[in-house]
């Protein structure tokens, strides 16, 4: 028998760098691992291939990119399966197998075996007679016939020990991260090696089946009604996903948080919409090597010059000011009521949209006009481009856009989520039924678009230090999809990310005072958090500088060192890998100190009555992280 196997390129080999539309490859960036795991599976005689779904481009242009990354030599070139080429997707079982069928044809006693992140893809061509694998760094295991696993595994308490880098060393690949000083890690592995870790003294539990990570994704699901009655009473979400048979099957274990379900390829994170879910209500756990090894000063972290390490003054000249005024209510209106659906988005369909939820097409149209939108901001000065990433068997977009500074190798980031939900709004079809997300976040995609509009401005008179790069991230409904695949492709890249400024919700408040929160949590890391406070306290300088009808931010973890924002917007994945990090939204949650006021709940969160702005409301709060992020850019 000879072994075949094939891999996925985007999210499995590297990033792929798209332009905007007309969608183009335009390089890849591979991972730090990807050459060493081909060089060495070739070495063994293994023959490699590509199946990748490749749009539009053509084989020779495919293969340039190939090269241009450095890995083109590794694979024959009859191995090589370009969608656009061959006519053969990864979107069912029949192609997997007419794909087998011509290998066979030159090699009878052929193995074909699948690597690619996606779980549905893994699905069909398990389906297909295909061995299958999640991940490059677990290949050889399968080869070798072990099984895969999930597992938690906790280090000592008090180890004082490079322990990250011990885990580095043993053959599996890290999902999540949770715990005091991150010390609780979540991974896929092989089972015949768990002994190495038991011998280590790390604390091993093996969650769900054997092979269950060949086609399922683990997730955890928040049971936020459990979380808000409290310790030992009887009320929670548990028991509505255990009435079936099914879906019992594939909860592999509980946490304070919540549930850690393992969702098969072909069933959606969408069906488990938990009545009071908040922000962050599921979270997907995505193999990433860059947990293991986050930025900071801690033992084991990668130490980097541009770590912030104390505050600065956030000083604004009287030219500055003026500038940051143009983000008022006329710029976020425009802006929220063509994403929102109350008038013409501004594409060639000549009609409102009805949804961004990434299930509808819709949310392709979002993604489009958003590129167009920071085109005409930004023309030649601003980079604009897609960041893709595959979920539920589909390629998804977050739109980039770059304005280059002096110090190329130091950024800021300025975020919000581009897609929407109604699933509170019930029976609901993502698909085809209204999800006008006007506060969730079409607010906070008009303060990114505004921030850029002023930035692009003052950047034309004073080119800042660093560069700023505007983002609107997708799938942020589905568990943080889209700011998982960025952050991890960010950190592989050794991207020197000095803050990140997310908007979250800034448009509803109908009720004075008008009060509003910045969330710096982040218990898996003291120092992360440290570093994170810091922008939280440039956003409170700025307040009062422009935007002083706003109450001073309410800056979380309060004095109880809790923060119930933490892990639970786009922010969290970088603060994951050791960035600095904080979200800006409305009041939403009680505190962060006792005399705090009462915070003012959306009632139209997560419904097709998501509506309302308050757009001078929304302005200020714009303002302020668009000042904010100046500031940090420009010293």
């Amino acid at each position: 028998m000879a072994d075949y196997v094939f891999f996925d390129i985007g999210g499995t080999l590297g990033a792929p760098k798209l332009s905007p539309p007309p969608i183009r490859l335009t390089r890849l960036v591979v991972y730090g691992y990807t050459s060493s795991v081909l060089s060495a599976l070739r070495n063994k005689g293994v023959q490699l291939g590509i199946i990748s779904n490749t749009g539009n481009e053509n084989f020779d242009d495919l293969v340039k990119i190939l090269q241009q990354a450095g890995i083109y030599e590794f694979f024959t070139r009859k191995l090589l399966f370009f969608s656009s080429v061959s006519g053969l997707e990864k979107n069912s079982p029949e192609n997997f197998r007419a794909i087998a069928e011509k290998v066979i044809q030159f090699d009878p006693s052929a193995q074909c075996l699948f690597v690619g992140e996606d779980s549905r893809e893994r699905m069909f061509a398990l389906n297909a007679g295909w061995r299958v694998c999640p991940h490059p760094l677990l290949v050889q295991g399968v080869l070798e016939g072990d099984s895969l696993e999930y597992a938690r595994i906790v280090a000592p308490a008090e180890s004082p020990l490079p322990w990250r880098e011990k885990l580095r060393a043993q053959p599996l690949v890290p999902i999540h991260v949770a715990g005091p000083q991150g010390k609780t890690f979540y991974a896929i592995m092989p089972r015949r090696k768990i002994a190495a870790l038991a011998n280590l003294l790390f604390d091993v539990q093996l969650l769900g089946e054997p092979n269950d990570p060949l086609t399922t994704d683990l997730f955890l699901l928040r049971d936020d009604l459990a979380t808000e009655t409290g310790y030992l009473t009887d009320e929670g979400q548990a028991a509505s996903f255990l009435a079936s048979d099914e879906s019992s099957r594939w909860l592999k274990g509980t946490t304070a948080e919540g549930l850690l379900v393992a969702l098969p390829g072909d069933q959606s994170v969408e069906n488990f919409h938990f009545e009071h879910a908040r922000h962050g209500h599921n979270l997907k756990l995505a193999p990433d090597t860059s947990l293991l090894q986050p930025f900071g000063d801690e033992v084991d972290a990668r130490n980097s010059s541009w770590l912030l390490s104390a505050p600065q003054e956030s000083k604004l000249s009287h030219s500055e000011l003026q500038k940051l005024l143009e983000i008022d209510s006329e710029l976020i209106n425009g802006v929220v009521d063509r994403y929102a659906g109350v008038t013409d988005l501004g594409d060639d369909k000549e009609q409102p949209i009805l949804t961004r939820h990434i299930h509808s097409p819709d949310n392709l149209r979002a993604v489009a006009q958003l590129a167009a939108d920071l085109n005409d901001i930004g023309g030649e000065n601003l980079s604009v481009t897609l960041n893709s990433f595959n979920h539920e068997g589909e390629q998804l977009l977050n739109v980039v856009a770059e304005l280059t500074g002096e110090t190329t190798n130091e950024i800021v980031l300025v975020t919000a989520h581009l897609d929407s939900t109604a699933a509170n709004s019930r029976p609901y079809e993502p698909s085809n039924h209204p999800a006008p997300g006007a506060d969730d976040d079409a607010s906070g995609m008009a303060g990114v678009l505004a921030a850029a509009r002023v930035i692009l401005a003052l950047a034309s008179e004073n080119l800042p230090k660093r560069s700023i790069r505007f983002i609107l991230f997708n799938a942020e409904e589905h568990g943080l999809i889209g700011s998982s695949a960025y952050a991890r492709d960010a950190a592989a890249a050794d991207e020197g990310i000095v803050a990140l400024f997310q908007m979250d919700m800034i448009g509803y408040n109908k009720n004075l005072p008008r009060t509003f929160e910045v969330h710096t949590g982040c218990k898996t890391s003291p120092e992360v958090e440290a570093r994170s406070r810091i922008l939280a306290e440039r956003i409170r300088e700025v307040t009062e500088l422009v935007s002083p009808s706003l109450s001073i931010p309410q800056i979380y973890p309060g004095p109880d060192g809790v923060d119930p924002a933490d892990g639970r917007s786009d922010h969290a994945p970088f603060q994951r890998r050791g960035y600095a990090a904080c979200v800006t939204s409305e009041d939403f949650f009680v505190g962060p100190n006792p005399d705090s006021p009462s915070p003012e709940d959306n009632p139209d969160y997560h419904k097709k009555t998501d509506t309302f702005v308050d757009p001078e409301y929304a302005a200020d709060i714009a303002r302020v992280v668009a000042a904010a992020a100046w500031v940090s850019a420009r010293n």
